[in-house]
């Protein structure tokens, strides 16, 4: 019964934001922009979706579970949705090319007709190419409700959807019990990403989420191949691929991997099931919902990374301005054991990674979480090269004591390690989200086993990821509420003059939103003559944490550039 709720109420969630998508990228075919009618369309759909998903599977009971999961949902996608609004994105991404992203769908632009120039916008390179997908349903949320900072709420959605139809793969092996289910259900969907990048409009926190969910959706698609789980995994493939470009590469390691081990376990009469399904998603995925930037890439540029690749001499290159101190020397496993090793920090261009004994936790280290969304090293936690030591040992024993279960999860842990290690830049943890996977999955294994000392070392290592997750929890809320307060505090300020303000935004033109929600008259002017920069308010609400009580002990000494 678990099991079934679990998957019906991930799938008409999902559904909802498959729907925001195509609606938005059909209307975009047409040369209709996204309106308020894309998400009362979506959300017909989504109803007619649920429904019949819920009498697929309880026939005599449909109206009542239908009602009781339309209330159950609606509540908590808007108590998530009022959470989200009450915090700013404080992140350079999220405001210089996210957020602005977002505000353009929302206000007409049409990206499968209109090409955007850099007078429309200063990010115009990345808004033509990079894939759209979270940026689309965002801007059908903001469309709705005019406050765009509610439109974060998918990230928090998406967690909810991957914990639920992990819980349905679990329950429906039988081999763990409801309270061991949820608890590794859950800790698998708090991905760091995703908390540390949950109160801002980055995206690599949603392929995190959506990760997951193939991974669980593969595991059902294998062992019961019914039409609300085939649905459920097109759905999955077609966001994941339009997240972003990794999306592509990481759905189609997941199919190739689970084809592989099909093979390995002579399950040849399930290739084609796999196969097929999996068309059907990457063909809705890219060639319809990813129309641009995929087939318009191929098609004007020749490469669907473009500009990341294709590019010849002007290729993009973020790497070598991103990449830590001694990291551009380094090889791949190089970079990724000492990323993984060292103490947690985001002064990559300052400082060298400095590693350090496991379990250890310095002040220092809370540091990059308090602003969370794309840490460099150490970006899994504190403690996370404690747990990978701890899953080593764990690891080798359930090798030494082989069962056949356990055997299973072997399969999964490689299998999670191969898509690692695919990516050259595996260190940096946002780009590899599914890295967290790795840990979790063998303490789960662990805790089914029959000797002892197995099933012990998983259970400590479920302790040390719950501590870790509450190291990093902690400091990023507290900093996002406190910089969210300044911030407030500013624009408040500014309000109260009750006169036009010259303000240079430079970058961050998605600002215009909150001094419009505030009221607040301005003029867009240079910095030599404007009244206002934004860089001057970022730098205020970014140091204002240094004072505030509960946080002030790890910014002893701290200061910080105006121009970081």
């Amino acid at each position: 019964m678990l099991a079934v709720f679990s998957l019906i109420s991930g799938s008409i969630l999902l559904s909802l934001m498959f729907f925001m998508l195509l609606f938005a990228s059909l209307g975009f075919v047409v040369g209709m922009p996204i309106t308020t009618v894309t998400i009362w369309l979506s959300l017909v759909c989504t109803l007619v979706y649920g429904f019949m998903v819920t009498k697929f599977y309880f026939k005599q009971e449909t109206w009542q579970l239908f009602a009781k999961l339309c209330l159950l949902i609606t509540l908590s996608f808007l108590s998530f949705m009022y959470i989200s609004g009450l915090f700013y994105d404080i992140s350079y991404d999220g405001q210089v090319y996210h957020q602005e992203a977002v505000g353009q769908l929302a206000h007409g632009w049409n990206p499968f007709q209109d090409y955007l120039t850099k007078d429309r916008s200063h990010s115009a390179v990345l808004l033509n190419h990079y894939a759209k997908g979270p940026w689309i349903y965002e801007a059908v949320l903001y469309s709705a409700t005019g406050q765009i900072e509610q439109s974060k709420v998918f990230n928090f959605l998406l967690i909810i959807i991957s914990f639920l139809l992990t819980l349905s793969s679990m329950k429906q092996c039988h081999r763990f019990s409801v309270k061991q289910a949820v608890i590794f259900s859950l800790l698998m969907a708090l991905n760091p990403i995703s908390i540390y990048q949950a109160l801002s409009f980055y995206i690599d926190g949603q392929l995190a989420s959506l990760l997951l969910c193939l991974v669980a959706l593969s595991y059902r698609l294998i062992t019961q191949y019914d039409r609300v789980i085939v649905c459920s995994f097109i759905m999955s493939i077609a966001l994941t691929v339009n997240i972003k470009f990794t999306g592509v590469v990481y759905v189609i390691a997941c199919v190739g991997l689970a084809g592989g081990w099909l093979w390995l376990l002579k399950k040849k009469h399930l290739y084609a099931n796999l196969a097929k399904t999996s068309i059907i998603g990457l063909f809705i995925g890219i060639c319809v919902i990813g129309y641009n930037p995929y087939v318009t890439n191929i098609v004007y540029y020749g490469h669907p990374f473009y500009p990341l690749y294709g590019a010849g001499p002007k290729t993009m290159d973020i790497m070598t301005s991103n990449s830590p101190q001694g990291f551009m020397q380094m090889n791949s496993l190089e970079k990724l054991y000492v990323a993984s090793f060292s103490m947690s920090t985001n002064n990559f261009d300052r400082e060298e990674p400095v590693l350090k004994i496991p379990f250890t936790v310095r002040p220092q280290e809370f540091k990059p979480f308090v602003y969370g969304a794309d840490i460099r090293i150490g970006g899994f936690g504190p403690w996370f090269s404690g747990m990978l030591l701890l899953a080593g040992l764990t690891l080798l024993l359930i090798l030494i004591f082989p069962t056949k279960d356990g055997l299973y999860g072997i399969g999964l842990v490689v299998s999670i390690m191969i898509s690692v290690l695919i990516n050259p830049e595996s260190w940096w943890a946002r780009y590899v989200p599914q890295f967290w996977l790795m840990p979790i999955s063998i303490a789960a294994v662990a805790a089914t086993e029959a000797k002892k000392v197995i099933r012990y070392l998983g259970v400590t290592l479920t302790g040390a990821v719950i501590i870790n997750l509450a190291l990093i929890t902690y400091p990023y809320i507290l900093g996002n509420y406190y910089c969210t307060q300044s911030l407030d505090h500013q624009l408040q300020e500014i309000a109260k003059r009750g006169e036009t303000i010259q303000v240079c935004f430079g970058d961050f033109t998605s600002n215009y939103a909150r001094f419009a929600k505030w009221g607040i008259d301005y003029v867009d002017a240079r910095d030599d003559i404007a009244d206002i920069n934004i860089e001057e308010i970022r730098y205020k609400y970014l140091t204002a944490v240094f004072q505030e009580p509960l946080l002030s002990d790890i910014f002893v000494d701290e200061r910080m550039d105006k121009h970081e």
